[in-house]
C-alpha cells in the first residue's frame, strides 16, 4: 500500500466518505477510475427522480460487494458530485479501488 492516494476518502473505522463523480445516461454502468480526486462513475439511467442515484448505489452496492444499505449519499443527491458514505473495510476499499486504478491506465 502506498501512502500516496489518488483520490479523496477518510476512513472512520469501517466506514468510507468517498466523492464521487457521476456521469448520468451513459451507454453502460461502469467505474471508471480516479480524475481530480474523485472516483468517477457512469450509469445509464438518467437524472430525473432519483434514477440515476438508484443507479449509483446499486453500481457502487455490485462493485465493492456490500449491501445497498450499507450506502448513504450524505451529499449531492441532485447533483453529479456526490460524497458517499460505505460501511467498508479500509482495506478491501483500497484493494478495489487500486484494480481500478490500475485498469483504468492500461
Amino acid at each position: 500500500m502506498t501512502d500516496k492516494k489518488n483520490y479523496d476518502s477518510l476512513s472512520l473505522g469501517f466506514f468510507m466518505k468517498v466523492r464521487l463523480k457521476v456521469i448520468a445516461n451513459a451507454k453502460q454502468d461502469s467505474i471508471c477510475g480516479f480524475t481530480g480526486g474523485y472516483l468517477k462513475v457512469k450509469v445509464s439511467k438518467p437524472a430525473i427522480e432519483g434514477a440515476a442515484n438508484e443507479a449509483v448505489i446499486m453500481l457502487i452496492s455490485s462493485f465493492f460487494n456490500i449491501r445497498k444499505s450499507d450506502i448513504k449519499i450524505l451529499s449531492g443527491e441532485k447533483s453529479h458530485i456526490k460524497t458517499l458514505e460505505l460501511n467498508i473495510e479500509e482495506q478491501v476499499f483500497n484493494s478495489k479501488v487500486e484494480g481500478v486504478s490500475q485498469n483504468a491506465n492500461l
